[in-house]
């Protein structure tokens, strides 16, 4: 355990000096880590967006810009970047966003500003996944000169439910309503199932039975990635990933 919490430090350390002139923190302020990839299995939808908040944690005020530094399995398009004062409904590969200089002070930050990234392309028929969307901030002096670090961050749609799940879960009575969730998962249940929420460490988070319509409680939960299982009274056994935000 001290050892991970070592590594887990270390990281953490490093994440923080590679973009020491700002931080790109979540909307309830939990900043981001350099290279992570945050996971998506719905589009157009609230749970698809995500916001985030740009700190200049720098002693001057600089101008700040993201560019796309890569697409793969999709060209950008119904991708929306709210930044800069702008909603841009799709994006392109090398790009820099916005074109004008989007200015944050010293030690400010972008709060009430609803900068986000939002995916809107749900992939259609024949679509490859995962879809991955990466940003790279960065900033500039106010003389249009590249100053400090960058900070790199992946939107990854994974894709929604395959017919398989859908057509099982249809048959054990059970509609997941959505798979990403901050405080609930909407669950219809039309008969009577056992459920059991894992963590990817194998531990169970939350078990019981379902007999009706419920929402899910998982606002206590740690942020992450969990496995959401349903058995049924015929012994049929299906498991959808969940993302807690």
């Amino acid at each position: 355990m001290k050892k991970i919490l070592l590594l887990t430090g270390l990281v953490l350390t490093f994440s923080n000096l590679v973009s020491a002139q700002f931080t790109v923190n979540r909307i309830d302020g939990t900043p981001f880590v350099n290279n992570e990839i945050i996971e998506f299995t719905t589009a157009s939808t609230a749970d698809a967006e995500l916001m985030f908040i740009v700190n200049n944690t720098s002693t001057e005020n600089l101008d700040f810009r993201i560019r796309v530094m890569d697409l793969v399995n999709n060209n950008g398009t119904n991708f929306q970047l709210c930044w800069g004062y702008e909603c841009i409904p799709s994006v392109t590969l090398n790009t820099v966003y916005p074109n004008f200089q989007y200015i944050i002070n010293a030690g400010t930050n972008t709060v009430g500003f609803g900068d986000s990234f939002k995916n809107f392309n749900n992939g259609g028929v024949g679509a490859v996944f995962p879809m991955d969307y990466t940003f790279r901030f960065f900033t500039r002096n106010l003389a249009g000169t590249t100053v400090g670090s960058f900070f790199t961050l992946t939107y990854r749609y994974q894709g929604p439910l395959s017919i398989e799940q859908k057509d099982k879960l249809g048959l054990m009575g059970i509609k997941v309503l959505n798979n990403v969730a901050k405080d609930f998962i909407g669950l219809e249940i039309s008969k009577n199932v056992a459920y059991n929420l894992v963590n990817l460490q194998g531990q169970s988070v939350e078990k019981g039975q379902l007999n009706n319509n419920t929402n899910l409680n998982v606002s206590h939960l740690q942020s992450g990635i969990y496995l959401l299982s349903f058995t049924d009274n015929q012994g049929l056994f299906e498991t959808v990933k969940v993302v807690k935000k």
